[in-house]
């Protein structure tokens, strides 16, 4: 049910880093329209509360990393908990914001999205709107083109296959197949990492060998760009 201004806001945080959910307690003590119902610090956890106080609950707050090892992870344990109780609201934030996953996430049943550099302000904003029945995301650039695009879950969606491909790479081998996504040279990446070209030539083939892709023709990298490049592009926006 979609709560009016006047109505007390039921809420309850997941998140394993437990400075986080003290910091979090104490926010939400300031606001007198909201009620944390309660905190946890792993899924196990906080299924058995969120079955324990469903009929009160209004709004979850998730941190989208919890014990998973991959993306694919994430992704699912947000999709099942949608699943389960698919009466209570959504806001998921994360460290990892960028554009494929809003209208993926809104797929699996998320009414906003946040990066964990969220301050207090935005966070009570969000978890009003979406009591009131609203998407709420922030204010930015990737945030505009979604609103344009509104939310339909199908422009500039996420493959989900392609996460669950790209997460077999160490972080050292994603950052590399960031650059080669905004189209750098082997030794432009390997001054900007302070790395040797050996070093980057290594990454590059454990990067084509993860993907499946042929190593050592002229078609290897337009190969690699047609399939991951825009998912390394939006992961990684800022590259240099």
């Amino acid at each position: 049910m979609m709560k009016t201004s006047a109505e007390k806001i039921n809420i309850a945080i997941i998140d394993d880093a437990k400075i986080a959910l003290k910091g979090w307690e104490a926010c939400f003590k300031e606001h007198k329209d909201i009620e944390l119902i309660f905190t946890s610090a792993n899924k196990h956890d906080f299924y058995k509360k969120c079955e324990k106080f469903a009929a009160e609950l209004d709004v979850l707050i998730m941190d989208k990393s919890i014990d998973g090892k991959t993306q694919f992870d994430d992704f699912e344990y947000i999709k099942e908990t949608h699943k389960r109780f698919p009466d209570i609201r959504i806001i998921v934030y994360t460290w990892d914001y960028y554009e494929g996953h809003i209208a993926y996430l809104k797929d699996l049943g998320v009414h906003a999205y946040l990066p964990n550099k969220t301050d207090e302000n935005e966070m009570i904003a969000a978890i009003r709107r979406v009591a009131r029945g609203e998407l709420y995301f922030p204010a930015n650039e990737l945030t505009r083109q979604a609103e344009k695009e509104g939310y339909d879950g199908n422009q500039r969606s996420i493959d989900i296959d392609i996460v669950k491909q790209t997460d077999s790479l160490n972080p050292a081998e994603s950052k590399v197949a960031a650059y080669l996504a905004h189209d750098f040279l082997k030794k432009q990446i390997a001054d900007r990492l302070n790395v040797s070209e050996k070093t980057i030539e290594k990454h590059i083939t454990g990067i084509y060998r993860k993907l499946n892709i042929e190593h050592g023709h002229a078609h290897t990298r337009t190969s690699f760009i047609l399939k991951y490049g825009g998912f390394f592009r939006q992961k990684y926006p800022n590259i240099k």
